[in-house]
C-alpha cells in the first residue's frame, strides 16, 4: 500500500478461530467513512503455524458488501490443534487496488461461546426491560453491548495468556460478562440519555474489574478435549514481585 492508496479499515474484534471438525465461515469487513465498502474481488489465503498454506488464494465470494469464505471442513481434518495461524484476505476495493489484511488464527477444538442473555440482564435490573412498566431506554435488545463485552473479556483473556478456545468453564466468566454489559450500556445512556447514569457505570466497571480478577476457569491446558485435573486457572495471572510480595 502506497501513502497515496485510499485507506480502508479491515474489521477483526479478535483471532480467527477456525473450528476443526466442521466447515467454518470466515468473513472480512472493510470500511471507509462508516460505511462498508464491498471488494469487486478477492482471495483468501490460511497459513498454519509453520507458515505453510492450508487454503492458497481461494476465491472469496461477496454478500451484503462483505468478503467471506467457507473453509471446508475436509480441508483441516487432522490438522495440528493450535494458535500462530494466519488469515490473508488480498481484496480489490473501490479504489481498484488490492489491499491485503492479515489476521492472526487459531486451529481449535472447540470456540468458547456466552452465556449471558437480555434475560439475565433484567434479572439485574428490571428496568431494562423493555415490556417493563417503566424501561430507561426504548431499546428492545442489548445484543451489541453484550456483543461487546464479549469481545472485550475474549481479547483480555487472550492478553493475559489463556486461550479462549481451551476455557471449558464458560460460566466462570457470566458475571463478568454480565457486569461489564452493564457497565457499557449505561456509559452509553451516560452519553445519549442523561450524564447522570455516568455514576451508575463507573459502579459497574469497577465490580467487572473486581470479578475478573477472582474468575478461576477450568482449562484444558494440553489441548485434548478434557479439563486438566484438579486444578483451577486464574483469568488474571499472578505476578511474584520478591519478598514474599505479589500482585494480581
Amino acid at each position: 500500500m502506497s501513502s497515496d492508496d485510499t485507506l480502508y479499515y479491515a474489521r477483526f474484534l479478535y483471532p480467527t478461530m477456525v473450528e476443526r471438525g466442521r466447515s467454518n465461515l470466515i468473513k472480512c469487513a472493510v470500511y471507509r467513512s462508516g460505511l462498508l465498502a464491498a471488494p469487486s474481488a478477492g482471495t483468501v489465503t490460511l497459513y498454519n503455524e509453520d507458515g505453510s498454506p492450508v487454503v492458497d488464494g481461494a476465491a472469496v465470494t461477496v454478500s451484503g458488501s462483505v468478503a467471506q469464505y467457507t473453509i471446508p471442513a475436509g480441508t483441516i481434518a487432522g490438522l495440528t490443534l493450535g494458535d500462530g495461524w494466519i488469515v490473508e484476505w488480498s481484496l480489490t476495493m473501490p479504489d481498484g487496488v488490492v489491499h491485503t489484511y492479515r489476521n492472526e488464527a487459531a486451529l481449535v477444538r472447540r470456540a468458547l461461546y456466552p452465556v449471558v442473555t437480555d434475560a439475565d440482564l433484567y434479572r439485574r435490573v428490571s428496568s431494562l426491560d423493555p415490556s417493563g412498566n417503566t424501561p430507561l431506554s426504548s431499546a428492545t435488545t442489548y445484543q451489541e453491548h453484550r456483543d461487546e463485552a464479549w469481545t472485550a473479556i475474549q481479547n483480555r483473556l487472550i492478553a493475559a495468556g489463556n486461550r479462549p478456545n481451551l476455557v471449558t468453564s464458560p460460566t466462570a466468566l457470566r458475571e463478568a460478562h454480565l457486569l461489564l454489559t452493564l457497565a457499557l450500556i449505561f456509559e452509553d445512556f451516560a452519553t445519549r440519555l442523561n450524564d447522570a447514569y455516568e455514576g451508575r457505570a463507573d459502579a459497574y466497571r469497577r465490580q467487572y474489574d473486581q470479578e475478573f480478577r477472582r474468575v478461576q476457569l477450568k482449562y484444558d491446558t494440553d489441548d485434548d478435549g478434557t479439563p486438566d485435573f484438579g486444578g483451577r486457572r486464574s483469568a488474571v495471572p499472578t505476578v511474584w514481585l520478591g519478598s514474599g510480595r505479589w500482585r494480581r
